[in-house]
C-alpha cells in the first residue's frame, strides 16, 4: 500500500514541477514529427510510383498507392525476406502501412526517451535531500518500487497521448476509409511500447540509484543503452562459436531478445514478451537497489 502512495506522490510531484508536461511533450513531439515526416516521405515515394505505374493519385493525400503496393505479391515477398521471421510477417502483412510506421516510430523512441526522462530521478532526490525525508516514512524498497510504478504510469500517459496525436496527423494527411480503425491499432502499439519501456525504465532507475549526480547517471545510462543495443548483436553473431554456444543464453538478459515478439498479433506471444520485459526491468532495478540499500543518503 505504501508503494502505491509513493507512486501517487511521484505522479503529483511530476504534475506540480511540470515534469509531467515535459514528458508528455517529448512523446507528443516525437509522435507528431515522426509520423509527419514518415507520411511526407511516403507521399514522395507514392508520387514517384504513381508516375512510373501511371496511377492516378488523390491530390494532397497519401496512402492509396502504398496500401495497394503493400497488397502486391512481389512487395510482400520483399517484406518477407526483410522481416525474416515468418510468424511476424504473417501478423503484419495485412496491416495499414501507417500503423506499422507508427509502431516503428514508437519502438525506436522508447529506449532513448525513457532514459532521458527517468535516469535523474533518484540521483537528484538523493542529492537534494528529498529522499531522506521520504525514507523516514517508507522503506527503501517501497520507495524504489513506488518510483518505478509512478514513472511507468506517466510514460503510459505520454505514449497514449502520442498515439492520438499521430492518428490525428494520419487522419488529416492520409486517404482511405480505414483511417478510423488506425486509432485503436495505434493505441495497442502504444501499450506494447509501454511494456518495452518497462525494461528500459528499470535500467534507467537502476543506474540512478548508484549516483548523486544526475549528469553522471545520464552518461552511464546512455552508455549502457548503447551497449545493450550492440552486445546482443555481437553475442548472436559470434556467441555460437564461443564456449560451445553457451554464451547465447546471455542474449536473454537484454530487451532486444524479446522485443521482436511485440510485433506479433498473437496474445500469448505478446504477453510472454511483455512479462519478460517487465522481469528484466525489475532485475535491472534490483541491482541498483541492492547498492542503494547500503548507501548513506544523508
Amino acid at each position: 500500500m505504501r508503494t502505491i502512495r509513493v507512486a501517487l506522490f511521484e505522479l503529483v510531484a511530476a504534475v506540480r514541477t511540470r515534469r509531467a508536461i515535459v514528458l508528455v511533450a517529448l512523446y507528443l513531439a516525437w509522435s507528431l514529427l515522426g509520423m509527419s515526416g514518415a507520411i511526407t516521405a511516403l507521399g514522395k515515394m507514392e508520387d514517384r510510383l504513381a508516375e512510373i505505374l501511371q496511377i492516378e493519385k488523390v491530390e494532397g493525400k497519401s496512402g492509396v498507392v502504398s496500401a495497394a503496393l503493400w497488397k502486391s505479391k512481389p512487395f510482400q515477398h520483399l517484406v518477407r525476406s526483410a522481416v525474416g521471421d515468418s510468424l511476424i510477417y504473417d501478423d503484419i502483412v495485412g496491416k495499414h502501412p501507417a500503423e506499422l510506421i507508427y509502431a516503428w516510430i514508437v519502438f525506436l523512441a522508447v529506449p532513448l526517451l525513457t532514459v532521458l526522462v527517468a535516469t535523474r530521478r533518484v540521483a537528484e532526490e538523493v542529492k537534494s535531500g528529498a529522499a531522506k525525508y521520504m525514507l523516514l516514512r517508507v522503506t527503501r524498497l517501497e520507495w524504489t518500487l513506488g518510483k518505478y510504478l509512478g514513472i511507468a504510469l506517466l510514460m503510459l500517459v505520454g505514449l497514449l497521448i502520442g498515439a492520438v496525436a499521430a492518428w490525428i496527423v494520419a487522419a488529416f494527411r492520409l486517404s482511405g476509409a480505414d483511417i478510423p480503425a488506425l486509432l485503436p491499432a495505434m493505441i495497442v502499439w502504444s501499450f506494447k511500447a509501454w511494456f518495452l519501456s518497462l525494461a528500459w525504465l528499470g535500467l534507467a532507475l537502476g543506474v540512478s540509484h548508484l549516483f548523486k549526480s544526475g549528469a553522471k547517471a545520464d552518461a552511464v545510462a546512455i552508455l549502457l543503452m548503447i551497449a545493450f543495443s550492440v552486445v546482443p548483436a555481437i553475442l548472436k553473431g559470434f556467441g555460437s562459436a564461443w564456449l560451445g554456444g553457451k554464451l547465447l543464453v546471455l542474449v536473454r538478459l537484454f530487451p532486444s531478445s524479446v522485443d521482436d515478439a511485440l510485433w506479433r498479433s498473437s496474445f500469448p506471444a505478446v504477453a510472454a514478451s511483455a512479462m519478460w520485459l517487465l522481469m528484466l526491468g525489475l532485475l535491472y532495478l534490483s541491482i541498483g537497489h541492492a547498492v542503494f540499500a547500503r548507501r548513506d543518503v544523508r
